[in-house]
């Protein structure tokens, strides 16, 4: 019974060849860049007020039906990053979102095991978007201790023009890419 119990346990921790990964990534996996819009819908005293905010978000996402959560688990302990979430449809997303986990283990390992298929191209431009992340991080600002603070980036121009071109060149990549909706 011990002996059964422990060859599950194996498995369920068992790391997977870095090539079996970047296959399934091939069909699979999403390099996202993003540009969204958000409300602020509760606001006290000024309920009426609703402010709008726009940023850029960049992610490394694989989803999966429930029943395959087995796998996402081993490809997050095989990057040892990232974390794992359900959604109301039973569907699990593995997704990585830090922009140090990004740039310090999600990108070298696709730079090690290559990516095949059209995705590549996609992941080339996505890699070069996650280098700007890098260089104009996130300020949190009126932070107090216990609090999470307001986030905010001051972006250099050049890398916002650039990050447009490239949300834009990624399209070709993926399908039903969507026009801009908000600039």
């Amino acid at each position: 019974m011990t002996l059964l119990y422990d060859w599950q346990y194996n498995l369920s921790i068992e790391k997977l060849p870095g090539d079996y990964i970047a296959g399934f990534v091939d069909g699979e996996g999403c390099f996202a860049l993003k540009f969204r819009r958000d409300v602020r819908h509760e606001r006290g005293k000024r309920s009426g007020i609703k402010p709008v905010y726009f940023y850029w978000d960049i992610e490394f996402v694989i989803m999966l039906r429930g029943d395959d959560k087995e796998i996402l688990e081993k490809i997050k302990n095989t990057l040892s990053c990232g974390n794992l979430s359900k959604n109301k449809r039973g569907m699990v997303r593995y997704a990585v979102t830090n922009i140090n986990d990004l740039s310090d283990k999600i990108v070298p390992f696709f730079e090690k095991y290559k990516l095949h298929a059209k995705k590549r191209f996609n992941f080339e431009l996505w890699k070069e978007a996650v280098e700007i992340f890098g260089r104009n991080q996130r300020m949190i600002l009126n932070r107090k201790r216990g609090e999470r603070g307001f986030h905010k980036t001051n972006w250099k121009p050049e890398d916002l023009n650039r990050l447009k071109i490239i949300h834009d060149e990624m399209r070709r990549y993926k399908s039903g890419g969507r026009d801009w909706k908000w600039l």
